[in-house]
């Protein structure tokens, strides 16, 4: 019998190694891509460049104003009859949802919610029952923002009110 045509090289391989060198193909051709855009970097960059590559800094694209933030307490007037100077106290009746936790909400001039925080532990004082607040990281740039606990309807504050903190609003009689 005569023997055998010889098969293609492909036909010689084993199914593994045709595997192992197609994954390898797929790896360099993936890897000349990224370097090549990496070198040369992308049109929408040019575009922005003038044409020409340079190199950033997350400071260079973080520019403008930074964030900041406010303090500030809310009085319940009518709240904490009966209790020590000093005792922990919280919104009752009508005001139970002044409490430990409750939002505090700053939206800008647009009515974008741009920051928010949380009442902090509520102290009775002469004035009722107070509960401190602090909002971080507000975006800088509106001519107003508007500060609003709970549901409790907002109240209009320039952004250098906001940054001086020491905000005081009273609920009740």
């Amino acid at each position: 019998m005569p023997p055998a045509p010889p098969g293609s090289r492909w036909a010689r391989l084993s199914r593994g190694k045709v595997l192992l060198l197609g994954v390898g193909i797929g790896v360099a051709a993936v890897g000349a891509g990224w370097l090549t855009t990496s070198l040369l970097g992308s049109d929408a960059d040019k575009e922005n460049d003038g044409g020409t590559s340079s190199s950033t800094t997350a400071a260079d694209e973080t520019s403008g104003p930074e964030p900041f933030g406010t303090d500030g307490s809310i009085t319940l007037a009518s709240v904490g009859a009966g209790l020590e100077s000093g005792a922990l106290c919280s919104g009752t009746g009508g005001y139970s949802d002044i409490d430990f936790g409750t939002q505090v909400n700053i939206t800008d001039a647009a009515g974008t919610l741009v920051a928010h925080g949380s009442l902090g532990l509520g102290e009775k004082t002469e004035a009722g029952c107070t509960l401190p607040f602090t909002v971080d990281d507000i975006t800088p740039g509106s001519k107003f923002y508007t500060v609003e606990v709970s549901h409790r309807g907002g109240l209009t504050q320039t952004e250098a009110e906001l940054r001086a903190g020491g905000l005081e609003f009273t609920l009740g009689d």
